[in-house]
């Protein structure tokens, strides 16, 4: 399953908002746990994947692979540098560093999660920027910035972004 989520090239985040479980349950799922998760959502993550979930809920094929070579991609993770974060209005948003998908591979450079090739909203490619212009859609969605206001939170972050920069 871990295979064909990463073929698909899909995070566990993102399969599991797709599946309607939780992250720790698809990641329990992965580490051979299959009794983390529903057969109905087991074999709705099936679905997802084109993997035929059968007596025994074992995969038993693969749909092949899924390139989107050209298209742009970006990590979906808050907290990777790869993503600067902003205030606007008194919300966090952020500007993703996007790159064509034959350039980055599938896996993030700083962080290794796995790429977002498509608009997590409409599954539509990725444009220039944090939002998807046909549905408005976020690429990145904001951590809980704990208490401080989105203003601090946003100035802090960018600052450990370029420390961490100034020691490449």
């Amino acid at each position: 399953m871990r295979d064909a989520r990463r073929a698909k090239r899909l995070s566990q985040a993102a399969l599991a908002r797709e599946a309607g479980c939780t992250q720790s349950a698809v990641s329990m799922m992965e580490m051979g746990r299959a009794d983390a998760l529903s057969r109905e959502t087991l074999r709705k993550i099936g679905a997802l994947l084109d993997v035929e979930v059968g007596v025994g809920d074992k995969p038993t094929r693969v749909a092949g692979d899924v390139s989107a070579a050209g298209r742009r991609v970006c990590c979906p993770q808050p907290e990777c540098p790869s993503n600067v974060p902003f205030a606007v209005g008194g919300v966090v948003v952020f500007w993703p560093r996007s790159r064509s998908s034959g350039d980055a591979g599938c896996y993030c450079a700083y962080c290794g999660e796995v790429l977002l090739s498509a608009c997590p909203g409409c599954g539509r490619p990725l444009w220039e920027g944090g939002h998807c212009r046909i549905c408005g859609a976020a690429y990145v969605n904001p951590p809980d910035a704990a208490g401080a206001s989105a203003e601090v939170w946003a100035a802090e972050r960018r600052r450990q972004i370029a420390e961490w920069h100034a020691l490449l």
